[in-house]
């Protein structure tokens, strides 16, 4: 009994330990929106304001005792981290956007938890809770803004008087923020809401959305924000701090918050807390082969943070696993992240309460791969809450009674994604090399969607990792893993893969057949077979980066082999043929049946009988296509108004005429169909990482030879007399999503398609430029005969649904109609002649 005593006494300490000073390279975060996670205690849900039901807009009844009656649902998928929204007092309803602060980023007190929650002891009595079973506690905090309580029209100051609870934050001195009283005392930026994002001045000083902007500059209100956070740090124990929008605050500020007196690091360690992790929210994006956002989050590292957010590499994960973009992006992304800082340091994730959920326009499988990407690279997974339970919709509720519930609870610990979720987290617990190991990325595709393979060492261990973003299958050879020939290969993990060894071959090269959508995890062992190599010779008469513009007749020779199979990308079910004949053979190649840009070809090669085989060396080689007009004409000006001519922008200023559709440009590049759209004002106020703002191109392609769908998908409208569409790209600044006709509906998209389009804007021309690829509509033989049917309108990117309307408009919603109108602003029809 004294020996069970002092093992349970040592477990305590080294608990205690860990928890003190964590490891956070070895957590995995899960991540909680407090109203939306688990209703414990009813009573608090209704303070009688109007602020409380179960749509999107109020608060839905999730509180802290809901999050201490599932820390054993946390605890048993694997998590050993919680990130919290922020717990703290907010402003419950703001009339001026008919929006709830159910979220807890607009502050109202930043010492005090909502009332919608609990109070300070429950708090405290969760953080205990949570460090009793080894869970460490993140709070989200927000120190460059308060709620919305007042604003400046056209210069002139208003107050928010019908906000509830209060007109007014109830701190001090955030309560000072009547300008016609309290300016001289600056606790805020007097100024309008950000109208540029892309300005400097706006970004660090405007209001963000209405929210009230904090001077950050003032001595007292730096001081005050210390105070209001290390607050949380003394009274409940916490493990961490996530920052929100960093980006809108100057960096000098951070350095003065973080390391300055009286300052986050000080009274962390203070203590005991000297592993206190703080990590900001920098919505930046690099461009594919740009690295300007690593750029701007190396500043923060600079500047105070131990730690980030990587929302570079989540914008490039989320278009190469969803959208099926060519994977070489990502091996770019991959390089800076480990050139501008440490990438253990980043917190990795595949979606989060500002975007919509992947598997909204995402499959399973592709959201697998995804999932199964964060965990096999360095960083710190974060798992956004319900994607253990499949949720396609960004805020929806955990239990029965809140948003988009279906009247149920969601804590299945059963269900398909809790248990692959829950195996992912033991491959990278058991496997240190994920965590800490160097990476390399050994092979990827530079035309679109297909093999994605790179290797991680670390103290002698190595593994790989091995993907097939494709729909299709493909051949991966020439992969060069390092290793002698024979060596095996032992599998630690497969998803959509055999769980098998694989030897390596000549040259140290390996080769496997990789189903559509799968993953193979392997680790190189010392363990040898024998391997036996044909002696064949094969020669091409390729240049590497060869620039190919008409159809072109490949050539070349070959010793000991008697036929060859060319396979473009690495499509393995579309190779064809060759006959070699006295050594000599070519293959007569017409580019229309491809796609523009880089293209890989590889050859396996026959020797006297078929198991008598080797690979090529890879061939590259870029297809300049010429281009064909297929339609181009205008649509009149000003007659984005709706099917009736009655309806009306939003208010918010950064609300231009980006709907307004002024003509359309159809060509054909190859297999590819180009369409590009001219719009009356092409904006980038938000920074969108695909150039444009405030629009949704919905583009319903009809072809005659098949049967599709009449209705047009949530906008309340059908297809012109005749038409049905078969194919549908649904376009937006943040996302790019493909879509077939199966299992579409009045209220479902239908079947997610990849690859998605391609897209680029032309500021000059006012343009707004789709690349489809020809995998995308089923490689069709001829373009002619199509009907293109575009519609414009506009897409609430946090809550993931199109703006609604009302009679009368609102800051982020449209006048002059109903909910139940056509959600359409402009419109037009093209048919592609014969």
């Amino acid at each position: 009994m004294k020996r069970l005593v002092l093992s349970m006494f040592i477990a305590a300490i080294f608990l205690s330990l860990a928890l003190a000073v964590p490891v956070w390279e070895d957590q995995i975060v899960y991540f909680v929106m407090i109203d939306r996670f688990a209703n414990g205690d009813t009573s608090n849900d209704d303070m009688g304001f109007g602020e409380a039901g179960n749509d999107n807009s109020r608060y839905n009844g999730g509180d802290i005792q809901g999050l201490i009656d599932r820390l054993d649902y946390i605890k048993e998928l694997g998590a050993t981290a919680i990130w919290i929204t922020p717990p703290i007092a907010n402003q419950w309803w703001n009339p001026w956007v008919s929006y709830g602060g159910y979220h807890g980023y607009w502050a109202r007190d930043f010492k005090k938890i909502d009332e919608h929650f609990g109070d300070l002891e429950l708090y405290r009595e969760f953080v205990d809770k949570a460090h009793e079973k080894g869970l460490l506690v993140i709070q989200d905090i927000v120190p460059n803004h308060v709620g919305d309580y007042f604003r400046f029209i056209d210069g002139q100051f208003e107050l928010n008087v019908d906000s509830s609870p209060t007109a007014a934050p109830e701190q001090y001195p955030f309560s000072l923020n009547n300008y016609e009283t309290d300016s001289e005392k600056n606790i805020y930026h007097w100024t309008p809401d950000i109208s540029n994002f892309n300005d400097q001045l706006q970004k660090f000083t405007y209001q963000m959305s209405g929210l009230d902007d904090l001077n950050t500059e003032n001595p007292e209100v730096i001081e005050a924000l210390k105070d209001s956070y290390t607050f949380w740090i003394k009274e409940a124990g916490i493990d961490g701090f996530r920052i929100d929008t960093v980006i809108y605050v100057p960096y000098e500020f951070w350095k003065e918050f973080l390391e300055g007196e009286n300052g986050i690091y000080q009274v962390a360690k203070e203590i005991g807390k000297t592993g206190f992790i703080t990590f900001g929210e920098a919505w930046v994006r690099s461009d594919p082969f740009s690295d300007s956002g690593e750029k701007v989050i190396r500043e923060f590292f600079e500047n105070g943070m131990n730690s980030m957010l990587d929302f570079p590499l989540n914008i490039e994960l989320r278009s190469i696993f969803k959208e099926g973009k060519p994977t070489a992006n990502l091996t770019y992304r991959l390089e800076k992240r480990s050139e501008y800082f440490d990438p253990s340091r980043m917190l990795t994730f595949v979606d989060n309460h500002d975007m919509e959920r992947f598997l909204k326009g995402g499959g399973l499988a592709n959201l697998k791969q995804a999932l199964a990407f964060i965990f096999t690279v360095p960083g710190i997974p974060v798992v956004y809450y319900g994607t253990e339970q499949g949720f396609n919709e960004t805020r929806a509720a955990m239990f029965a009674g809140g948003f988009q519930s279906g009247d149920m609870d969601h804590y299945n610990s059963n269900s398909e994604l809790f248990k692959y979720i829950q195996e992912l987290i033991m491959l990278r617990k058991n496997n240190p090399v994920f965590r800490y190991g160097t990476l390399k990325v050994l092979k990827d595709d530079s035309n679109g969607p297909g093999i994605f393979a790179y290797s991680l060492e670390w103290e002698g261990e190595k593994v790989f990792v091995i993907m097939n973003t494709s729909g299709e299958r493909r051949i991966l050879a020439n992969m060069d893993t390092g290793m002698e020939i024979g060596e095996v290969v032992k599998p630690l993990y497969a998803f959509n893969s055999l769980f098998k060894d694989y030897t390596v071959e000549s040259d140290g090269n390996l080769v496997i057949t990789m189903n559509p959508r799968s993953v193979y995890v392997g680790i190189a062992t010392e363990e040898k077979k024998s391997v036996t190599v044909p002696d064949i010779e094969f020669n091409v008469d390729l240049e590497d980066n060869q620039k190919i513009d008409s159809n072109y007749t490949i050539t070349g020779n070959a010793k000991g082999a008697t036929s060859a199979r060319i396979i473009f990308d690495t499509r393995i079910e579309d190779g064809k043929d060759i006959e070699i004949i006295d050594g000599k053979w070519f293959y007569e190649w017409d580019i229309s049946k491809f796609d523009p840009g880089v293209h890989s070809i590889l050859f396996k090669v026959y020797g006297q009988t078929r198991r008598d085989s080797i690979y090529s060396k890879d061939y590259k080689v870029v297809l300049d296509i010429p281009e064909i007009v297929l339609f181009s004409g205008e649509d009149p000006e000003g007659d984005d108004t709706g099917p009736e001519g009655r309806y009306v922008y939003p208010t918010d200023i950064t609300f231009k005429r980006q709907m307004d559709l002024l003509g359309v440009n159809v060509r054909q590049i190859g297999a590819s169909l180009v369409i590009a759209m001219k719009i009356k004002d092409l904006t980038d106020s938000w920074g969108p990482q695909n150039g444009f703002d405030h629009v949704t191109f919905q583009i319903y392609i009809d072809d005659p030879s098949k049967k599709g769908a009449t209705f047009l998908p949530f906008q309340n409208a059908s297809m012109p007399e005749g038409l049905d569409w078969d194919y549908f790209i649904f376009a937006n600044g943040w996302s790019i999503i493909a879509y077939s006709s199966e299992d579409s509906g009045s209220k479902s998209f239908g079947t997610a398609i990849s690859p998605t389009p391609m897209v680029q804007t032309n500021k000059l021309t006012g343009e707004v430029i789709l690349r489809i690829p020809g995998e995308t509509l089923g490689r069709l033989e001829s373009f002619e005969g199509l009907n293109i049917y575009i519609t414009t309108w506009d897409f609430d990117g946090i809550e993931a649904v199109y703006r609604d309307i009302y009679p009368q408009p609102k800051g982020y919603h449209f006048g002059g109609g109903t909910k139940e109108d056509p959600y359409i602003m402009d419109e037009m029809l093209i048919r592609l002649g014969k």
